[in-house]
Order: C-alpha cells, then sequence, then structure tokens
C-alpha cells in the first residue's frame, strides 16, 4: 500500500487568486490550488501516481491505492483541468484517464480500485489478540474498527475475524478489561494474508485480583456464567484459609466449605467440578483439610469459573469446571530474566521466567517451585485445631474397632479421650514448568509440566482426658501421600482470516495411597489397620477449529480422544475389600454455534456427543440466549442458558475409618466405562449485570439443576454385613445410581467510589441455595441436603487505598443452616449398618449446626525499590476469636444410651504475615 505522499511532478503554473493556472507547452505541470471544500486544478501531463499524491496531499483526502491494483497503469499520463471543483470530481478525472475507478468508504477514506468493470470484492481480515507480557490469548477483548459499525468479541483463544471487509486502510481500536486500550491503522489487501497479532499492555488496577466482569459492546453477555480472575485473584482460593490476603472478592456461585477448604459451585459436590491446568485434568486439589493448596499460586496467573450452563467445548461435567493457566511471563513482560520469590505461614515460593528464543520463535520460559514450611511456621490455631480433631472419638472407636473388654477396662466406651503424645508431619513440594513461544502472527506453541507431592502423617498415643490411667492408652498411626504429574503440548495456528485451529496432547497421572492404625498398648492383640490405594491415569488428544462463517455467526468445532486407566484397593474391618481396576476409552465430538440476533442479542446453541468403547453414546444439547446494552447511563447485560451435561470420571467420597484421622474422608476417582452410571445433570441458569452510574453495580445469579443421574457408593453393599469377606472386584457392584436436585441464587452490590481522594470498594454479597440428593441403603431413600451445603451465606467486604501502594481490607462474614451436624464418620459408616444401636442420629436434614460467624482484617504495602518490587502483607482472620463449630462428635455420659454432642470448632484467630520479593 502506498502512503499518501509529497507533490511530485513539473510545477508549470503557479496559484492565482483566480484559480487560473498559467502553462507551458515545454513541460509537464500539475497545479492545484485548495479552497475546502472546492479546489481548482490544472493537471498537464503528469504521470498516475504524482496525480493521485498531489490531490491527496492538496485536498487533505484521505486517498489510498495499491502498487499492484495501478499495475502497469501508474505510468499513464494525466490531463485533467477543474475550477472550484469537489475534489471527488478530481479524483473522477484521475481515475477514468487511467482505466482505473474509485470506491469511499464509510469513514471517508477514498480506495482506488481496478477499473469501472471489476466490483471491489470483500476480503477478511483476522487475527489474535495477547498479553504483551505473556503472549497468553486474551478471551473477550473488543476489536472495533472505526470504519465499522459493529465489532468483533475474541473467543476463548484470543483470535477473531471480520468475514467481509472492502480492501483499504481502517482505525483499529482493542479494549480489554484490565489492559491498556490498543490503536493502530492498518491495510486489508485482497492480495494479502491478512492476520495480525495483537499484544495489550496491562494497566495498573486499583482493585487487586482484577475480576474480569465489566460491561463492555459485545463481550458482558458473554461473560456471563464465567468468573475470571487474573493477576494473583486466585491466590486465596488456592492456597488456602491461612492467606487472606487483599483483594477482596465473592464470585457468584462460589464457595469454600469451612474445615476442608473445598470449593463447591452452587450446590454441587466438589468432584462435580473438575480442576483442569492448561487443560490438564487435577484431582484432590486440597489436601490435609484445605488447609494445603495442591496448586502452588505462584505458578498460576488466571483462574476461570465456568457455572452451570457452560457451552459444549467447555466439556461434559455435572456442575461446572474450573481452569487454571500457567503464569508464562511476569506480569511487567520483562526483556531480562526475573525471579520472584514469596513466603507465607505455609510454604515458600519461588517463580523464575526468562525471554526465549527457538528458531525464528520468541517468547518466554518459566519454572516455579514450592515448599513446605509447616514444621517451622504453622501457625498455632491451626494446629492446635488439628490436633483436637484428631484426638480418638470413642464412640466410633467403640463401634468400629472390634476391640474387647480388657481387664480394668470393661466399658470400652469411652467416655473420653484427651490426653495426648504424638505429632504431625505435613510434606508439600510442587515443580513447575512452562514454554510460549510465537512463530509471527500465525503459530504459537504452549508446553508445560508439573510434578505434586503432599503427604500428611501422625504418629501418637492418646489417653484418658484427666491421666493416662483413666483409659487405655491407644497408640495410632495414619499417613497421606498424594502424587500428581502432568504435561501437555499445544499449537496454535491462524489458517486463514476465517480459521483458528488448535491441537493439544495431554498426559495426566494421579495416586492417593492411604495407611493407619491402631492398637492398644494393654492388649498388642487387640489391633485395627487400615489401607486405601487408588490411582488414576490419563491420555488425550484435542483438536479444535474456531470458524468464522459471516460477519454474524462463529462456530468452534472438535473433536477429543481420551483413554483412562484407574485401580482402587481398600481394605480395613469395616467395610468389605475392593480390588478393582478398569481401562475405558472414549471419543468426543462437538460443536458450538454463536449467531448475532442484532447489535445486542447472541443465541448460542452446541451440541456434545460421547462415545464409550462399550458402544454406549451419550449427547448433551445446550442452549443459551444473552443480550446487552452497554452504552448509556444505565449498563446491563444478561444471559439464560440450559442444556444437559454429563461427567465421565466420577469422584467417590468414603469417610475414614480411623477414629483419630483428621483427613475426613478419602476420594477415589474412577471413570465411567458404560456398566456404571454415568453422571448426568438438567442445567436451567440465569444470569444478569446493571451498572446504573455512580460507581454502582449489581449482579445476580440464579439456577436450578436436576440430577437425574449421580453415581455413588453404595454403603449397604460394602459393608460386610453377612461374613462374607471376599473382594469386590467389579464397579457396578458396589457403584450405584442415585438423584438429586439443587436450586439457588446471590446477588452482589458493588460500589466503587473515591473518598476524599481515597479509593474505595466495596461488596455485599448474599447467596442462598437448597440441595437434596438421596443416598443408595441409607437414610430409607428420602431426599436429604448433602453435607457441604450452605444455605444462607452473607458477606461484607471492602477494601482502600489510603496511600500509594498500601491496600486495606477486612470482610465479615455469616453462614447459617448447615446439616449434617455429626461427623461425616458416623453419617457415612452408621447409615446403613446394623452397628447404628441406640446412637443418636437423626436424618442429616434434621440435625443442623450453629451459624458461623467471622471477620478478616487484612493490610499489604507494595514498593518498588529499583528494579525490584517488594510486597508484604499481614492479615489477621477470624479476628473476634469465635469458636465457630465445625462439627459434632458423640460422648456417652452415663450407663444408659444417654449421649451428649461434643463440638469440633475451626480454627481461633491467626496472625499471618506474607512476603513477596519480585525482580
Amino acid at each position: 500500500m502506498r502512503p499518501t505522499g509529497r507533490v511530485l511532478g513539473f510545477i508549470a503554473a503557479t496559484l492565482l487568486p483566480a484559480g487560473v493556472a498559467a502553462q507551458s507547452s515545454r513541460a509537464p505541470s500539475a497545479v492545484i490550488e485548495a479552497q475546502p471544500p472546492l479546489v481548482s486544478v490544472a493537471l498537464i501531463d503528469v504521470p498516475l501516481v504524482e496525480a493521485l499524491e498531489a490531490l491527496s496531499q492538496s485536498a487533505r483526502m484521505n486517498l489510498v491505492w495499491q502498487a499492484t491494483t495501478l499495475g502497469e497503469k501508474a505510468s499513464r499520463r494525466i490531463a485533467c483541468r477543474f475550477t472550484n471543483a469537489r475534489p471527488e470530481d478530481v479524483l473522477g478525472c484521475i481515475t477514468r484517464g487511467a482505466g482505473l475507478d474509485y470506491v469511499r468508504l464509510s469513514s471517508g477514506t477514498y480506495v482506488v480500485i481496478p477499473g469501472p468493470e471489476s466490483a471491489l470484492a470483500p476480503t477478511s481480515f483476522a487475527g489474535v489478540v495477547v498479553d504483551a507480557a505473556t503472549g497468553a490469548p486474551l478471551p473477550a477483548a473488543r476489536v472495533q474498527l472505526a470504519e465499522v459499525p459493529t465489532g468483533v468479541l475474541t473467543q476463548d483463544d484470543g483470535g477473531f475475524a471480520f468475514p467481509a471487509l472492502r480492501p483499504g486502510r481502517y482505525a483499529l481500536t482493542v479494549r480489554a478489561v484490565g489492559y491498556r486500550p490498543y490503536r493502530t491503522a492498518l491495510a486489508v489487501d485482497p492480495r494479502s494474508r491478512n492476520t495480525v497479532r495483537l499484544p495489550m499492555e496491562r494497566a495498573e488496577a486499583f482493585v487487586r485480583p482484577i475480576v474480569v466482569n465489566g460491561i463492555r459492546p459485545g463481550a458482558a453477555s458473554a461473560e456471563l456464567g464465567n468468573g475470571t480472575l487474573a493477576d494473583r485473584a486466585g491466590d486465596r482460593l488456592l492456597a488456602g484459609p491461612a492467606t487472606f490476603l487483599p483483594g477482596v472478592v465473592a464470585p457468584l456461585g462460589v464457595a469454600r466449605r469451612d474445615g476442608t477448604g473445598d470449593l463447591h459451585l452452587q450446590g454441587g459436590d466438589v468432584g462435580e467440578h473438575p480442576w483442569r491446568l492448561d487443560g490438564i485434568p487435577l484431582y484432590d486439589v486440597t489436601a490435609l483439610s484445605g488447609l494445603l493448596g495442591m496448586v502452588s499460586p505462584a505458578a498460576v496467573e488466571r483462574m476461570t469459573v465456568r457455572r452451570s450452563g457452560f457451552r459444549a467445548s467447555h466439556g461434559s461435567f455435572a456442575s461446572g469446571v474450573i481452569d487454571l493457566d500457567h503464569a508464562v511471563a511476569p506480569p511487567d513482560g520483562a526483556g531480562t530474566p526475573t525471579a520472584e520469590v514469596s513466603v507465607d505461614p505455609i510454604a515458600a515460593s519461588a517463580r523464575l521466567s526468562s525471554p526465549v528464543r527457538l528458531g525464528q520463535g520468541t517468547g518466554h520460559v518459566m519454572v516455579a517451585g514450592r515448599t513446605g514450611l509447616w514444621q517451622w511456621t504453622a501457625p498455632s490455631p491451626m494446629v492446635r485445631a488439628l490436633r483436637e480433631w484428631s484426638v480418638p472419638d470413642p464412640v466410633l472407636l467403640a463401634r468400629v474397632s472390634g476391640f474387647t473388654a480388657l481387664p480394668g477396662h470393661e466399658r470400652l466406651d469411652y467416655t473420653e479421650f484427651g490426653a495426648r503424645i504424638g505429632d504431625e508431619r505435613v510434606s508439600l513440594q510442587d515443580v513447575h514448568a512452562a514454554t510460549r513461544v510465537s512463530w509471527g502472527v500465525a503459530h504459537q506453541l504452549d508446553a508445560s509440566a508439573f510434578v505434586m507431592a503432599h503427604g500428611v502423617a501422625y504418629d501418637g498415643t492418646a489417653g484418658g482426658a484427666t491421666s493416662a490411667e483413666a483409659a487405655p492408652m491407644l497408640h495410632a498411626t495414619d499417613d497421606y501421600a498424594w502424587r500428581t504429574a502432568g504435561g501437555q503440548a499445544a499449537h496454535r495456528w491462524l489458517l486463514g482470516t476465517r480459521v483458528r485451529q488448535h491441537v493439544q496432547l495431554r498426559a495426566s497421572s494421579h495416586r492417593l495411597q492411604h495407611t493407619g492404625g491402631m492398637r492398644m498398648l494393654a492388649a498388642p492383640a487387640a489391633a485395627l489397620s487400615a489401607r486405601e490405594d487408588n490411582g488414576i491415569t490419563e491420555l488425550a488428544a484435542l483438536a479444535e477449529w474456531q470458524v468464522t462463517v459471516n460477519a454474524h455467526t462463529q462456530l468452534a468445532l472438535g473433536t477429543e480422544l481420551a483413554r483412562a486407566s484407574s485401580h482402587l484397593d481398600l481394605g480395613n474391618r469395616v467395610l468389605r475389600p475392593i480390588a478393582f481396576e478398569t481401562s475405558v476409552t472414549r471419543g468426543t465430538a462437538f460443536g458450538d454455534a454463536t449467531i448475532a440476533l442484532g447489535r445486542r442479542h447472541h443465541l448460542e446453541a452446541g451440541l456434545r456427543v460421547t462415545q464409550l468403547q462399550s458402544g454406549r453414546t451419550y449427547a448433551e444439547p445446550r442452549l443459551a440466549l444473552r443480550g446487552e446494552r452497554a452504552g448509556g447511563p444505565r449498563a446491563w447485560a444478561w444471559r439464560i442458558a440450559g442444556g444437559g451435561y454429563h461427567q465421565f470420571v466420577n469422584q467417590f467420597d468414603v469417610a475414614s475409618t480411623m477414629p483419630v484421622a483428621f483427613v475426613p474422608s478419602m476420594r477415589f476417582w474412577l471413570p465411567s466405562d458404560g456398566t456404571t452410571p454415568v453422571a448426568q445433570s438438567w442445567h436451567l441458569a440465569t444470569e444478569g449485570v446493571l451498572r446504573p452510574g455512580g460507581g454502582w453495580e449489581v449482579r445476580g445469579e440464579g439456577y436450578g439443576r436436576w440430577q437425574p443421574s449421580i453415581p455413588m457408593f453404595d454403603y449397604g453393599v460394602m459393608y460386610d454385613t453377612t461374613g462374607v469377606n471376599a473382594p469386590l472386584g467389579e464397579a457396578a457392584s458396589f457403584v450405584a445410581r442415585s438423584d438429586g436436585r439443587a436450586v439457588g441464587g446471590g446477588v452482589r452490590i458493588i460500589r466503587e467510589t473515591s473518598v476524599r481522594g481515597v479509593e474505595v470498594r466495596s461488596e455485599l454479597a448474599y447467596d442462598v441455595g437448597s440441595a437434596a440428593r438421596r443416598f443408595p441403603s441409607r437414610f430409607g431413600g428420602v431426599l436429604q441436603p448433602p453435607s457441604w451445603l450452605e444455605p444462607h451465606r452473607v458477606l461484607l467486604a471492602g477494601e482502600m487505598r489510603p496511600l500509594p501502594g498500601v491496600v486495606l481490607a477486612g470482610r465479615s462474614r455469616a453462614v447459617w443452616g448447615r446439616p449434617w451436624a455429626l461427623r461425616q464418620a458416623y453419617y457415612d459408616l452408621f447409615g446403613a449398618a446394623p452397628m447404628q444401636g441406640g446412637l443418636p442420629i437423626a436424618m442429616p436434614g434434621a440435625a443442623g449446626r450453629p451459624a458461623v460467624f467471622d471477620l478478616d482484617l487484612a493490610a499489604s504495602w507494595t514498593r518498588g525499590i529499583g528494579r525490584s518490587r517488594v510486597e508484604v502483607g499481614m492479615s489477621v482472620t477470624n479476628v473476634l476469636d469465635r469458636q465457630n463449630v465445625l462439627d459434632f462428635g458423640l460422648r456417652r455420659r452415663g450407663e444408659a444410651d444417654d449421649y451428649a454432642r461434643v463440638p469440633r470448632v475451626l480454627p481461633g484467630r491467626q496472625i499471618a504475615f506474607t512476603v513477596q520479593l519480585r525482580r
């Protein structure tokens, strides 16, 4: 494309007041007098290109042409003369003299085209929007051409396309929340590959973490149903309750369960919304009752929570999915190696990032690691709570151990255990490596791998509450070990201006091993042991294509082939032993279509079809409608979505049979092979957001989920009540079909304002929910609320920046209506067994726990020192030191079957410090 340039040629006349030029027959001449909007011109034997340049400069026309368009006509001589004429008339004379033609774009740009007989053939233009620092694709960025009335929204891969544009020059603008606007001018040529890569620079954000939920044209309604957290936003959700740091967020539909640390989406079980890291499935993301996260926050850049109503291309899961992305490059995109070190009460983390060049490609490579500091820095309230939780429960011990009476201790329904000698050993290590390299505009390679190893062990002796002689001494051991590893390589490729391709290969492996034992010191023969071993591996290949059909229709098409292998070995004196192995291959095809219904409304339709190696096929239709108004004083957006969902790798939860366990249950993962029930659910969800102005924002959601098929362990089969102790070797013999439902909603009222120059953000949140499901062989087949249900949650949170680099934050929380008053083991181990006897175990839904109230405060200070950046944080959780109840155990009060409920409480006040250094 030739730019408009200077006036060239031979001047044989001068500008005259009357607009008349003198002429000479000895030389070609070009004289133009600009009298906007009219010009006077005399062109005598001037070359075509010089004539165009003279008109463009003197008449101030945005005039463009291409050398290939002019071809050999570029040397033709032009003769045109006008007095006080429109510039467009002069251009018509010039182009006709050369056998060409022109068109005028809506922006006012004039484009020279081959000729009157040649229509201006439309062409397409595409690209990808990425984070300038990391190279990561940016979904939901708004791409706008000034000359085109409607813009487009980038897809999950950061790609976008304008399928029908006239050739010429355009002014392009890209906007994304948390990034500076990107502006550039570009030329669209029908004979060239019109693809671009647009890097977005991050902007300084007031609120940390960034919650990507702004109202933008074409983007607001598309983001509903997803909660994307970036820039260390997932730290609190990943690292656990001990690291409460700014900022404060309460994503819609997301709740962290007290005592376990599990995240629950809209009343669903923790295994019904699996986690993925760069697309690699993760299992048992929380360990040690949620106090240690399986994934290092230092290695993660972004967390996206997809709730009910998610699209077909996002996968097959019963409730939702949580996607994590590795942090490959530093946020500032430094062109030199950078290092980051952080220390909190639980672990020390480090991350190294460096630019890398591979052939013609450039990018970054990252290595991150973490190690636990529990033995030196574990907060004393947390340690005290764990030790109290691990005191043997006398009722459970008596009912599941089978120990006989010892001389002098004929009543083994021990009144209480209290005195305790022992220790906990907690180990925590993980290593991550990732790279992202781009070749020009069209190609990008992503690769990552990780290894995680966590362990929790207990070895101790417990005696009576008052002295070692008050009850027989009990020695117990409990040892848990989790090992997870995975890797992936993905290639993104712009096949053209209408098609983008994503291909990924991935592998993952997870294993849980648990051993435990108890013995009475006064009678070594009285012993109890337990062992559990579960492992799952998965290999998969994915191919996906994003297709721009036209300006109104986008398609996402893909296919996936996966093979999962799993084994389960379970043995203790309470449940029948299990020795089971399986391998399942499944193939999936999926498609999503997004159709624009005008400028404000979009229709999304999708279908996902999966076939197992058994030959059984499962279809998942999905449909959504969304709309928005991004401009004006009151911006709003809404989305309603529904459809069918399956899940082909399921989690099964079994309460620990060790009465001293501080890990309340073991979680086993098994793939569905078609002989066992496949999880199925139907979703209907709606979400809306309104910004009335003045810094106010109101967000709300409602959801309903019917689950006609929930795979569960059948405790009626697993209890060895008949004396038959043969191992269960087929999953169909101990996995039964259940059903359930969940309904609920939530609202967030957010205000961002400035008070005397201090920026303040406050949030009021309320969630309400109801859920129920059947438990095979338990509770008489009557629907019961699940143990994780929190029917009512209220959160009041705020943060401010009183000084540069200083953030103050606080939150107050209340939860009430929790069912399942007793420890989960009571309901799991006695709900279907004849051991219940005279224990006062009511229906889980009829026995509730007290409300939880707490207050947390935190502050952080950040300062740059040369090329380094230091951040120091302090948090105080449960400031009021409330004794919030986790659950209850039972203690016998007399000779008869008279039992009292004894509470186990959550950790009290905790003070924690964190330090982060980045260079």
